[in-house]
């Protein structure tokens, strides 16, 4: 492989790596197991207007369904609750918003894994393994430094922070309602703040655990010197 294309590539697996860990961490926040351990922590804020913890929970487990794509396309217009209709038109058409970027996220996830799955193999292929595990290292420290940025600005400027990542992918205005309306009780400031610190957590222990295995890896297999070398 050529000393130019070398790096070129181990630039694309550098880019790849914070997409792979902080998507990924994403996705698992999207899940019945994250949503059981938020609702079960006691200091987490009970609903003020009527849901019990059953219903709070199987709503809230409808939304994250709906938005994974599991259910269909008219689900929580369905959802009613002694007569009453759960989501209001806004609240619907918002998470109709959620789905469709969450489906990107997810598509945007699996690319970044097959795509370094791929380059994996294209450096094994070549001789090349300490040149990509080198890449998987700095790709390790820039996404623990790239998320250790993100959560610290979650952490002392919140809403400054929330309101920018919500401009950034929705029309501005769709994501605020009302403290009575039915995702902010099922979904309150306490579940996005902690939602966010556990994907940095996530991001940042995952970064640190690349970047250690990278450099295991590039310690330990230097089977072609010379050409480890160049990729430092």
């Amino acid at each position: 492989m050529f000393p130019f294309t070398r790096r070129l590539l181990q630039l694309f697996v550098i880019s790849l790596v914070p997409l792979f860990l902080t998507l990924g961490a994403a996705r698992l926040l999207t899940t019945d197991g994250f949503l059981t351990f938020e609702y079960g922590k006691p200091s987490f804020p009970p609903d003020l207007y009527g849901f019990t913890p059953e219903q709070r929970f199987i709503l809230a487990s409808t939304n994250i369904h709906y938005v994974r794509a599991h259910l269909p396309n008219d689900e929580l217009v369905k959802q009613y609750l002694n007569g009453t209709q759960v989501f209001n038109e806004r609240e619907v058409a918002h998470m109709a918003d959620v789905r469709n970027v969450f489906q990107i996220i997810l598509r945007i996830w699996q690319a970044s894994l097959i795509l370094l799955l791929l380059l994996g193999v294209v450096f094994a292929k070549s001789g090349e393994r300490t040149a990509f595990a080198s890449a998987i290292k700095q790709g390790g420290v820039a996404s623990s430094g790239i998320i250790l940025t993100v959560g610290l600005l979650a952490i002392f400027a919140w809403n400054t922070w929330f309101e920018l990542f919500h401009r950034l992918l929705f029309v501005p205005g769709s994501w605020l309602f009302s403290y009575t309306d039915s995702l902010i009780r099922l979904f309150p400031f306490q579940f996005w703040f902690d939602a966010t610190i556990t994907l940095a957590t996530i991001s940042f222990v995952g970064g640190l655990v690349l970047a250690l295995c990278g450099w295991h890896v590039q310690r330990q297999g230097l089977r072609f010197p010379e050409k480890a070398l160049v990729s430092r």
